[in-house]
């Protein structure tokens, strides 16, 4: 009898696994060493949907040519190592700096902007006084024409039309951990 309670208990917590680690999202840990880059590129289900999670920027690698950063935009698809041509997201960079001369008194200064094709990244001032090492919450909401980028407290709307939408997340001369990075149909 207790073995038939036991298989029996095994096979419900079996089943109930998958749809709690969805639930949840994935973890994506991009590590990238000074001066390469690492890109994944993830299907979506349709033209509307949302892709939600938080990123933490987890270590610099020492580079005077390349800033360490992670990107993570809705984009056209393309081939990999090719840059999309149309795309909205957000990039968090970080710049390494004396710690008696900043803010929040750490090694680097953090920077998050709004990030859009053919446009210089949109700098929220705020992300300069914060800790680096932090962690950040986005959603970014796609209708098939336009895109709604939430990082933390803040909002802003950009168009955008692609025929193949994915999710592009890029990083590089660092380690930046996504966590709850789910990509839900709908918008």
């Amino acid at each position: 009898m207790t073995s038939a309670f036991g298989l029996c208990a095994a096979a419900t917590a079996l089943l109930a696994l998958p749809g709690t680690a969805m639930a949840a999202g994935i973890t994506y840990d991009c590590d990238t060493a000074a001066n390469h880059f690492s890109e994944l590129s993830l299907p979506t289900s349709g033209v509307r949907f949302t892709v939600s999670g938080h990123v933490q920027m987890n270590a610099m690698a020492a580079s005077k040519t390349y800033v360490p950063l992670a990107r993570l935009q809705i984009a056209a698809a393309v081939a990999p190592g090719e840059s999309p041509k149309e795309y909205v997201g957000f990039t968090l960079s970080a710049l390494a700096a004396d710690p008696k001369k900043t803010p929040s008194g750490a090694a680097a200064v953090p920077m998050l902007a709004y990030s859009v094709s053919g446009k210089d990244d949109d700098l929220l001032s705020f992300s300069m006084l914060e800790k680096p090492f932090i962690l950040q919450t986005f959603s970014l909401s796609y209708d098939g024409s336009t895109v709604v980028v939430n990082l933390g407290k803040e909002s802003k709307s950009f168009p955008l039309k692609v025929a193949e939408p994915v999710v592009r997340i890029v990083c590089s001369t660092g380690e930046f951990l996504f966590t709850d990075l789910a990509i839900k149909a709908g918008g």
